[in-house]
Order: structure tokens, then C-alpha cells, then sequence
């Protein structure tokens, strides 16, 4: 039977869920080399840490792994993403983190941006069929078989609706107050936002919309002030940890660089509400929701000039959680529930 997995394959992170098991990661691949990083024995690191993965006959560096130890190390920010097969490799890596058998078989529901849902038939060519991957933890050596049997893409930001008015298992919450009049949902990722906006519980493409603006280019601004202030030059990827903390590492001291980091994204904000307002009447929708990586970075700017958005739980898993259980839901129409919820329970634990 197919596992249900929701999978929101970002140009920040990667999110996946099963409704057992959540893994995050950025969407980072790198080479392996040809010595594999050795574990010093003070700690066990978390899947996610440690995701080293063969596919079709090459091995990678996935996410923190990645960043950590990749000589040649990037994120595809182009709008296709069709650098290499970096799509297919991130996929392959994180399904490999729910494979217990030699044989697996996945229903998988994933995203794109509302103004790139023309490529969605393409993505599944990429993807769907029978693919081989090899995982190694430690000198350990686990080989897969992974069958994408059915992928459906949609647009990205219902993922965030589908989290709020079905529960885990797939049931409808029927009492939910969004299933009437107009939820607008502001879903702010690494490279673009988007825009969607949900009416009587349907999607409605005419108020949705893709924009090139996100979290990077704030990362991009930053990091050209640290190099012109401190004389570091550092990739956007490694910018994460700093930017939350508003701090960071120069010589061996600490600097407060909240203040710099605030104006950047006062900044954008302000850009992302330019393109908001034309594409809403804001007053007009008695929902606002704040999804998505960079909406948990950009929740406090925005809620500042819309007050009545509200930020969604766990925002940077919202869609993933979403599009779990949309796949669930259907999985329930079909008689396949209980089935594919048990299959769940068979995941190793995650990190959200």
C-alpha cells in the first residue's frame, strides 16, 4: 500500500511529513568527495544531519551534510530548478528517510507556486516512476527501491489551508470558520511569495499570485553589508542560524546584528505589501494567513500594517503537513485510511 507523504520542496528547505514523522532541511546538495565525514563518537546526529544518499550511481551531501562538508555545495534558485537533477535527488534523499523496506511505494503530494503550476506535468515526469537509492548511515550501506506512484501538484499555499481545516488523519473539520467567505494566505519562501486566496473553501486562481520576491533577497543584502561592514563573505545558506539569532561570529565575538537585519526586512516587507494591496482588498478577507519559512522570518513586519493576519503553527511545515493530509483525505475517499495510517507509524523519528 502506498505511503502518504506531504512533501514541500522549497528553494530554502525541504519539508516532509507522514503524519508519524516531520524532517526539515535545506534544500542544499553538495558532492561527497571521496572520504566520507567521521563521526568523533560525542554525539548521534539526527537524520537530517547526516543525509548521505547514491542516486543513479553518484554519491551526495544533502542539506546541513551538505553545508557542512561539501567543497561544491548550492541551492537551485532558477525558476525551472532544472540545474542537474537536483529536484530528483532532494526528492529521492528525503523518501529515503521513510524507507524501512527494500520495496516502497509512495503516494506523494507536493507544490508549486500558483504562477508555476503550468510546469506541474513536467515536475511529475521528473519524478514519477521507479528509482533506485542507496542511503548510508555511518559504513552501513541501506539500498531502496522507490516507486512514486502517484504524484499530485498543487498549488503551494493550500497546503497551509488544507493544515487548517482537515485534521491529521484526513477528516474534514467541518466547524472550521475558514470553509466560508475568503482566506488569503501570504506564503513567503526563500526565492518568491505567494499569494492564494481560498473562497468558499475553493481555490481561486484570479486572486493568487507568484511574486520574485523572498527571504533571498533580504540574505543577499545582508550579506553584501557584512562584507562591506566586517569583510566576511559568507553564501546565503550559511546566513540562517545569524540572521534568527541576530548575531554573529567575527573573530571569535559576538555581534549584534539585529538592527541591520531588522531595516533589511522592514524593507521587504514593505515590498511585499505593495504587492499584496494590488492584488487584495485586504479588509475583504476575514482571514490572513502567514505560512511558509521566510513568513515565520517576516510575521512580525507584516502583521504590523495587517493586523488582523495571524501567523499559522509551525509555519515552515504547514504546507507539508497540508498536503499529508489532502493525501490522507483522498486516501479516505478510496477505503485506504487505515491502511496507509498504520504504514505511517513505521518512519524512524524526525526533527521538526
Amino acid at each position: 500500500m502506498d505511503r502518504c507523504i506531504g512533501l514541500d520542496m522549497g528553494y530554502g528547505y525541504i519539508k516532509a511529513e507522514d503524519g508519524q514523522n516531520g524532517y526539515v532541511f535545506p534544500s542544499v546538495v553538495g558532492e561527497a568527495g571521496t572520504h566520507a565525514p567521521m563521526s568523533l563518537g560525542f554525539r548521534r546526529p539526527p537524520p537530517t544531519e547526516d543525509l548521505r544518499v547514491s542516486v543513479g550511481g553518484r554519491e551526495y551531501f544533502l542539506g546541513d551534510l551538505a553545508i557542512r562538508h561539501s567543497r561544491i555545495a548550492y541551492r537551485g534558485l532558477s525558476s525551472t530548478r532544472a540545474e542537474g537533477d537536483d529536484i530528483l535527488i532532494l526528492c529521492l534523499g528525503t523518501l529515503a528517510l521513510y524507507c524501512k523496506e527494500s520495496l516502497n511505494s509512495f503516494f506523494v503530494v507536493t507544490g508549486l507556486p500558483p504562477g508555476r503550476m503550468h510546469m506541474a506535468d513536467d515536475l511529475v515526469r521528473r519524478l514519477q516512476g521507479d528509482h533506485e537509492v542507496i542511503r548510508r548511515i555511518g559504513s552501513q550501506r541501506h539500498a531502496y527501491s522507490v516507486r512514486l506512484d502517484r504524484i499530485d501538484v498543487v498549488p503551494q499555499p493550500v497546503g497551509t489551508f488544507w493544515s487548517m481545516v482537515l485534521d491529521e488523519r484526513g477528516n474534514l473539520r467541518e466547524d472550521s470558520p475558514m470553509l466560508d467567505g475568503r482566506v488569503g494566505i501570504i506564503d513567503v519562501g526563500f526565492r518568491t511569495s505567494d499569494f492564494a486566496t481560498i473562497v468558499d473553501g475553493e481555490y481561486a486562481p484570479a486572486f493568487s499570485r507568484t511574486v520574485p520576491i523572498g527571504i533571498s533577497h533580504g540574505y543577499d543584502e545582508i550579506a553584501e553589508l557584512l562584507n562591506a561592514r566586517y569583510g566576511l563573505e559568507r553564501e546565503t545558506y550559511t546566513l540562517d542560524e545569524a540572521i534568527i539569532d541576530g548575531e554573529l561570529n567575527v573573530s571569535g565575538r559576538k555581534v549584534d546584528i539585529s538592527g541591520l537585519r531588522d531595516q533589511v526586512f522592514q524593507d521587504l516587507a514593505t515590498k511585499l505589501l505593495v504587492e499584496i494591496n494590488s492584488l487584495w482588498q485586504v479588509d475583504d478577507y476575514p482571514f490572513v494567513l502567514i505560512t511558509g519559512g521566510g513568513g515565520q522570518v517576516m510575521s512580525r513586519y507584516l502583521r504590523e500594517r495587517i493586523p488582523h493576519a495571524r501567523t499559522v503553527e509551525e509555519p515552515i511545515t504547514a504546507n507539508a503537513r497540508g498536503f499529508h493530509a489532502w493525501a490522507r483525505y483522498n486516501a479516505l475517499q478510496t477505503g485506504m485510511g487505515e491502511r496507509s495510517g498504520d504504514a505511517a507509524s513505521e518512519g524512524d523519528g524526525g526533527s521538526d
